[in-house]
């Protein structure tokens, strides 16, 4: 709000200034009735102004993720290089501006045009106007809420037309030279958040991948949902873990802009300026990005048409990482690693092309297969590691992690179970033709299913079976499970043509319940299930795209959310014995925004959440923004445990 306000009060009162001297000039030249024209060049210009930036918010809500954060950062660069140079022209020109305007206008009306008044207020506010639409936009779109955003740049506003008009009576006396500067310094401040945010919403757009190390640790500051984030975000830009990008642009651009803001006029200030982007420069360069543990073999997978590469490959048994990268395919998104009975044991899913993505194991000698589906074949590559056994680790924390697998085993199977008993009477009433009692059941069922899938998915077929989209397979015909059914309930309102899916769902389901009794997980599983259950939320449940039909996306969720919460619970007696207290309480902490956010939502409804299309595009938003800085530090956790 505070950054938006004083972009309102600044932009406006510019726009104020520049039309009282104008109008002042006139009244004082006994040419009052000039101003009528001087009027219709304001209402026009800011008519304009405000349907540029309307245009420009409807178009980033039509976009798809990936493109808004394209346009975000697309509008965010160009509103600093707007306000750097509105700081520098007005650092210059203030001195001169009465008099160059009073020039214009004298000329104006000695030529008797009508037209060059109008043209004269109608340029002055558009470039002001246009200045404070983008600059504004690119505030919302950093702000966590866009209400009160909205609120702060009105308030601006309304302050700089009153400011103004006392200024044009002479009731008002300001000193503008020291008015200017305080505004710019703030103004300064909140482009270098801008740019920040630039750089974070480049790399999710996958335009900018480089120094993404983490510089700093905010998060005991910068907590999703509280008011303190929303002011540090809104204004300074700062995310709870800042990358070495992030907070290099922000020091090589705040660093000599205040400087030329506040040097006084007349002295050189290059060599200081200089000096302080090299040492800023400097701090930037110090980052590493790799997300291996110490000890830990890494191995380099890139994704591309064919499948990936290397399709052989030979490490270290132990303590693995693997470093998926998208070397620009289209048909490949993701890598797995199964072992020879084909469970999967890790994978990486959603890797494009500058979004890597990575998990760590802990593996045996052996022979491991490679699978990045949608490539040529199917289990394309093969791993070997090499050595001797992987002695289990002993001692305190060996029996922590220990007691975590056998619980998370435990917590699988009593999921599994009311996932059975939840489709059973989701079926019966399919089978009875109850569309009311079937559409009721659909989304309290798949929560059971939500909070396990990435065990689902390691039994090869059965997820795509079970929960597939009608955007994940190739032939329709062949299209079964809960999206199945979904669509014939809520789009032609019937259970007909339900029996075969319901029966085949079924049996997919007592499959699942019969294959988890025999499940072996080992630590790094259970952080790397967590992380894909958060991922799970980014990529589907936010966006609306996993129950098109039904809306159900909240239920999903909550089950995402629970999943991924309990295995990360399960290790935090671990991570506190070795060291790393502090990330589990980071963690713990977004948990409990992202619930929070999510608990807004909670309904007395079968369900037990609204629909999904009861969110706005700020909730979107700051859910979107939650579950990233979730995801940060819950990605650490795999290769923590897998080396403890």
């Amino acid at each position: 709000m505070l950054a938006t306000y004083v972009i309102g009060l600044r932009e406006g009162l510019e726009a104020a200034l520049i039309v009282g001297i104008v109008a002042a000039f006139l009244r004082q030249r006994g040419q009052a009735r000039a101003l009528r024209y001087v009027w219709v060049g304001v209402v026009i210009a800011v008519l304009l102004c405000s349907a540029v930036g309307v245009a420009l918010q409807i178009l980033g809500q039509e976009l798809p993720q990936r493109q808004q954060e394209m346009l975000e950062t697309v509008v965010g660069v160009c509103a600093v290089g707007i306000v750097t140079f509105m700081v520098v022209w007005m650092r210059r020109h203030a001195p001169g501006m009465r008099a160059e305007l009073e020039a214009n206008a004298a000329a104006a009306l000695a030529q008797g045009s009508v037209f060059a008044l109008v043209g004269m207020a109608f340029f002055a506010v558009l470039r002001e106007g246009l200045e404070t639409a983008v600059f504004l936009l690119a505030a919302f779109q950093a702000a966590d809420s866009e209400l009160s955003a909205g609120l702060g740049a009105l308030l601006g506003i309304l302050t700089a037309v009153v400011v103004g008009a006392g200024l044009y009576r002479g009731g008002i006396r300001i000193n503008l030279t020291r008015f200017f500067r305080v505004t710019s310094v703030v103004l300064v401040i909140v482009a270098g958040g801008l740019l920040a945010t630039a750089v974070h919403t480049a790399h999710e757009a996958a335009w900018f991948n480089n120094f993404q190390g983490q510089a700093l640790d905010l998060s005991w500051l910068v907590v999703p949902g509280t008011v303190t984030s929303s002011l540090l975000t809104g204004m300074l830009g700062l995310q709870p873990l800042p990358t070495y990008a992030e907070a290099g642009v922000w020091l090589i651009y705040v660093v000599p802009m205040l400087l030329y803001v506040l040097w006084p006029q007349g002295r050189r200030l290059t060599a200081a300026a200089v000096a302080c982007v090299l040492a800023a420069l400097s701090i930037t360069a110090c980052g590493s990005s790799s997300s291996a543990p110490k000890g830990a073999h890494k191995l380099a997978v890139t994704l591309v048409d064919s499948g990936c590469t290397p399709e052989s490959a030979r490490v270290p048994a132990g303590s693995v990482t693997f470093e998926v990268t998208n070397a620009g395919t289209s048909k490949v998104s993701e890598m797995e690693l199964k072992n020879r009975s084909g469970i999967i044991l890790g994978e990486s899913e959603n890797v494009v092309e500058g979004v890597p993505g990575h998990f760590s194991l802990n593996l045996q000698p052996g022979t491991y297969i490679i699978n990045c589906p949608n490539g040529d074949k199917e289990d394309q590559g093969k791993l070997v590691a090499t050595g001797n056994a992987v002695a289990k680790p002993t001692g305190a924390s060996a029996a922590l992690l220990s007691t975590a697998t056998s619980a998370y085993r435990a917590y699988v199977i009593a999921q599994t179970a009311q996932l059975q008993g939840a489709t059973k009477r989701f079926v019966a009433a399919l089978r009875a033709g109850d569309v009311r009692e079937a559409k009721a059941l659909f989304g309290p069922t798949r929560l059971h299913y939500e909070s396990i899938e990435p065990v689902a998915e390691s039994f090869g077929d059965l997820d795509p079976d079970i929960d597939a989209r009608i955007n994940d397979v190739t032939n329709v015909a062949q299209w079964t499970g809960f999206h199945r059914i979904e669509r014939t309930l809520w789009e032609q309102n019937t259970t007909r043509g339900t029996a075969s899916y319901a029966t085949k769902l079924m049996d997919d389901v007592n499959t699942l319940a019969r294959k988890v009794q025999a499940i072996q997980l080992q630590p790094a599983q259970l952080a790397n299930g967590a992380v894909e259950l958060m991922n799970e939320v980014a990529n589907s449940k936010i966006t609306g795209e996993e129950d098109r039909y039904s809306h159900t996306d909240l239920s999903d969720f909550q089950g995402n959310l629970s999943g991924s919460e309990k295995a990360f619970n399960l290790l935090v007696p671990a991570l506190r014995q070795t060291g790393n207290a502090a990330l589990a309480a980071t963690i713990s902490a977004r948990f409990a925004a992202v619930q929070k956010s999510l608990d807004r939502y909670k309904r007395d409804t079968s369900l037990g959440y609204a629909p999904y299309t009861q969110l706005t595009l700020a909730d979107r938003k700051t859910f979107a923004a939650e579950v990233d800085a979730l995801d940060e530090p819950l990605s650490t956790v795999a290769a923590k445990v897998s080396s403890a």
